[in-house]
């Protein structure tokens, strides 16, 4: 009996002590939430901030964009080399004529594509047909005021250059080559010109070189070579000065990335004549910037090198080679954009 007692004794007191215990776990609960409650207003529920969360962001999206000027750099240069395939008048069938407005329109939606600051230009006619570029760029939002062009012997196709940036001119005399005892001159002639750019003086170099067509009495990559051999001598001029300038020498050389033309241009491998060119690509990784229907060959043809006074300024990620839709008349060429900072 004894024992009962106390173990009915000892079974009250740990009641006692579990029932406080908890009556103390109670009340703190009851007062963190009374607290909670009060604090409700200025500490809204999870579900309002998730729906906060997305109003914000929706008022976000619909605040208004700043202008492209606005976030433009104004130090970046756009380069734009392009063979326009015969903006000219020619016999196009039994006729003389201009080249057609289909591929005019086609060629102004490729250029307006790639908003052009300067504009390196193969195969322009007379100086009607630039004025007349000139003028429908303008219309489609792209003015570019400043012009120069240049010619060789050819009297059909032509240099030439469109700018928002001033022109300073360095005309320079043909010069001649020989191949046997004939003499001959650079038949599409060089465009030598300085560009005053916000990313500094940009001195261009423009050639077309004698295309892969056979002619009379003479292989064709020899002539080409010559005139290469030419184009790398202008340049070698050009940077062998106190001062040399950053120079881009581009166009359509007509010839492939490992032929002796090429390697002529490039010059020396090291040095401070020696010129790099500059590896570009559609969007679809291609390189190709010419396709001869004729044959079905797809090649890269026009190039563009820079020296070492310019390799800096060169954004490679930004500059491309125009991808053009299938059919598109503007150009059997793909133009080269070129970023400048």
């Amino acid at each position: 009996m004894i024992r009962t007692q106390k173990h009915s004794t000892s079974l009250s007191f740990l009641r006692e002590v579990f029932c406080a215990h908890y009556l103390g776990l109670f009340l703190l609960t009851f007062a963190f939430i009374n607290t909670s409650c009060k604090d409700e207003p200025s500490t809204p529920p999870w579900n309002n901030e998730a729906q906060s969360a997305s109003e914000q962001t929706t008022v976000t999206d619909r605040a208004p964009q700043p202008n492209k000027s606005e976030v433009e750099n104004t130090t970046e240069v756009r380069f734009v080399a392009y063979n326009i395939r015969n903006y000219l008048t020619m016999r196009r069938g039994k006729e003389l004529r201009p080249k057609p407005e289909t591929e005019i329109d086609d060629l102004i939606e490729n250029l307006a594509r790639t908003t052009p600051d300067v504009l390196g230009l193969c195969e322009i006619g007379n100086q009607a047909d630039l004025d007349d570029l000139q003028d429908r760029l303008k219309k489609a939002g792209h003015d570019l005021p400043h012009q120069y062009l240049t010619s060789g012997e050819d009297p059909v196709r032509r240099l030439a250059l469109l700018s928002r940036f001033p022109i300073t001119e360095h005309p320079s005399p043909l010069r001649s080559y020989k191949i046997g005892n004939e003499e001959f001159k650079v038949s599409r002639g060089f465009l030598d010109a300085t560009i005053n750019t916000p990313a500094g003086d940009i001195r261009l170099l423009g050639a077309h070189l004698k295309s892969k067509r056979p002619v009379k009495h003479y292989d064709q990559a020899v002539i080409r070579r010559h005139e290469a051999l030419i184009l790398r001598k202008r340049a070698t001029e050009i940077l062998g000065a106190q001062n040399p300038p950053m120079l881009l020498v581009y166009g359509d050389m007509n010839d492939t990335k490992r032929s002796q033309t090429i390697r002529t241009i490039k010059g020396p491998y090291h040095g401070k004549n020696s010129l790099k060119p500059l590896e570009l690509a559609a969007e679809d990784g291609t390189k190709w910037t010419q396709y001869w229907a004729a044959e079905d060959i797809y090649s890269r043809f026009d190039f563009a090198f820079v020296s070492d006074q310019l390799l800096p300024k060169i954004v490679q990620k930004k500059s491309y080679v125009l991808d053009t839709p299938r059919g598109d008349t503007a150009s059997d060429h793909r133009a080269l954009v070129i970023i400048i900072k």
